[in-house]
């Protein structure tokens, strides 16, 4: 009987190696540039043509190759950076596994010329899902030049599954941005379908590099920290608690110029902001650290976006303590800066809260009814997620200065007030939109923003949907805007703040393939931003008033995100709890 294993054909086997390190256009982007900075380029082009899905070209001035090491460098595992097993615990370069070019040619047509400095001619070499076509000898300046064309050409199933043009583009950004941020004395450009979209020239300053990236309103909340100590060495920026952002985009991670994803050092920055950023709120957090390659496992990911730590224990602890010293230094004109500063606007929230609660208790002692009410809420409002159980509710008051506490016949209703604000305010807009009734207001001086590149691609292909909610943006400059016209529900003191928040979700939203409508997205990035937010002390007629908007309770109610508006504490529940049953 014959076996059911078999050897894969070496094209096939080649073609699955490649999935693991190319995933789209974006991934090309990463190892080619890694490739290039490995090389010792000082200057890197990459250029793009439909968001890479049809050309990726990447040209570096770095060191070539020579002929006889052209061929090799389309061959699996062939790479000059190790020469025996040890040397992976001893890695410093950003490219060692030999598989970046063999999986990009595999999966593409390429084309590629080299010369290194010490040669009049260079090389080419035209290959077609990974089958070398032609070497031959070619002009070309000192350096590489990389080109891939119609990636995944070979592959039609994967190529269906790559996003727009638009998509694509925005996640090759986001690499092209890691790359070059750990690389200020590199001078790098992205070019789009002809146009210089991003061109970052080569500097000695970290700083100049983040503000290049993020532009200098963002640059001024940074604070800039520094570590060196037992052979573990940390410098970047972290933002002071005036800089927040709804998604983890804004944390930026580099181990010896790589960078990486690790659940130790988000979980120490992370750490480092409890009870100083809201739970929804991430920091902006760029570190370079240093530390022994020994010490550093790099191979443990085909892409080597993760890696592994001998002492992780040492590593939480040093970033830990690194920001949590620099949020305490912080002066006291930042907002939440000082640590006295921060005690007393705790403990002035905490001491609100507790006196809003016990202010809007109204102790009863009759039975259940009509006449346990205080005047203002008498008229009759009624439960409705049990037709044959129908009661009257009161309202008990405000824990936490987050939920509101409701008391019915039999059962106890906790509402989360951001929550049930923020399903509120979006029917309301939401209504409001589809009846052409969104009132915008005119400014009389234009709010100038200064965007990245990041929100200003965003903010192209979301130009209508900001229209239909009222508000009249045009570009002034490079990413700067003037905002002329806002929806009338906005304080022109925020107008800024309020737009970048949008910018932000809605690429948050596009990146992760959620499906919303740009107009959709905005409309719950409105009332989430507008609602009244959590930790935060109200009065008896607002909460009245938020529970009567809120009235009839829909047990399937949830906010604009998904998240739930109240549940329900039956008394029969309590009873048992207390063994009362």
């Amino acid at each position: 009987m014959n076996g059911k294993i078999r050897v894969l054909p070496e094209a096939v086997a080649q073609k699955i190696a490649a999935g693991e390190v190319v995933e789209r256009p974006a991934s090309v982007v990463k190892e080619l540039m890694e490739n290039a900075i490995d090389a010792g380029a000082t200057e890197i082009v990459v250029e793009l043509i439909s968001g890479g899905l049809q050309l990726i070209r990447v040209v570096d001035n770095g060191e070539g190759m020579v002929p006889e090491d052209v061929p090799l460098a389309l061959q699996r595992f062939a790479t000059s950076k190790i020469r025996k097993a040890e040397d992976l615990y001893a890695v410093e370069t950003l490219g060692f596994r030999g598989e970046a070019l063999p999986s990009i040619a595999s999966v593409s047509q390429m084309v590629l010329k080299t010369r290194p400095s010490n040669s009049i001619s260079g090389t080419k070499v035209v290959s077609e899902g990974g089958e070398v076509k032609s070497i031959s000898e070619t002009g070309c300046p000192v350096g590489t030049e990389v080109e891939v064309h119609q990636l995944f050409y070979n592959l039609p199933v994967r190529r269906n599954f790559l996003r727009s043009i638009r998509t694509e583009l925005r996640y090759a950004l986001l690499l092209f941005h890691r790359v070059s941020l750990a690389h200020p004395s590199i001078t790098f450009k992205f070019i789009h379908d002809g146009r210089t979209l991003q061109e970052l020239l080569k500097t000695e300053s970290l700083l100049i590099r983040v503000e290049a990236m993020l532009g200098r309103e963002a640059t001024d909340h940074l604070k800039a920290i520094r570590f060196d100590e037992a052979e573990i060495k940390i410098e970047g920026f972290t933002s002071l608690p005036t800089l927040a952002k709804g998604n983890r985009d804004g944390i930026s991670l580099y181990i010896h110029g790589r960078y990486v994803k690790d659940r130790i050092l988000y979980k120490a920055i992370l750490e480092a902001y409890r009870h100083i950023l809201p739970a929804d709120k991430y920091p902006v957090s760029i570190l370079w650290i240093s530390l022994p390659p020994s010490s550093v496992d790099v191979n443990v990911h085909p892409t080597k976006a993760e890696v592994k730590f001998k002492e992780p224990e040492r590593i939480y602890q040093a970033v830990w303590s690194l920001i949590r010293r620099a949020l305490e230094e912080a002066s006291p004109d930042d907002e939440w800066g000082a640590p006295e500063k921060r005690k007393e606007v705790v403990r002035e929230v905490e001491l609100q809260a507790s006196l809003s609660f016990q202010n809007s208790r109204k102790p009863y002692s009759k039975p259940w009814g009509e006449e346990s009410f205080p005047h203002q809420v008498r008229e009759e409002k009624r439960i409705e997620w049990d037709t044959e159980k129908r009661g009257l509710y009161r309202i008990v008051g405000q824990l936490w200065g987050t939920y509101i506490l409701c008391e019915a016949e039999g059962t106890l209703i906790f509402v989360d007030q951001h929550a049930a604000h923020e399903r509120i305010l979006y029917e309301k807009l939401k209504k409001n939109h589809e009846e052409r009734s969104l009132a915008a207001e005119k400014l009389l001086l234009p709010v100038l923003i200064e965007l990245s590149l990041e929100e200003s691609l965003v903010l192209g292909s979301s130009e209508e949907a900001f229209e239909a909610i009222g508000f009249e943006i045009e570009s002034v400059g490079e990413r700067l805007y003037a905002i002329r016209s806002i929806p009338s529900f906005i304080e022109q003191k925020e107008t800024g703040q309020r737009v970048r928040e949008m910018l932000e979700e809605l690429s948050f939203l596009k990146r992760g393939g959620e499906g919303a409508t740009p107009l959709h997205a905005l409309l719950i990035s409105l009332a989430c931003h507008s609602a009244v937010r959590a930790n935060f002390p109200l009065r008896r007629e607002e909460m009245e008033e938020l529970i009567g908007n809120l009235y009839p309770f829909n047990p399937s109610t949830t906010c604009p995100h998904g998240r739930p508006v109240f549940f329900l504490l039956p008394l029969d529940e309590m009873n048992r709890q207390f063994k009362r049953n």
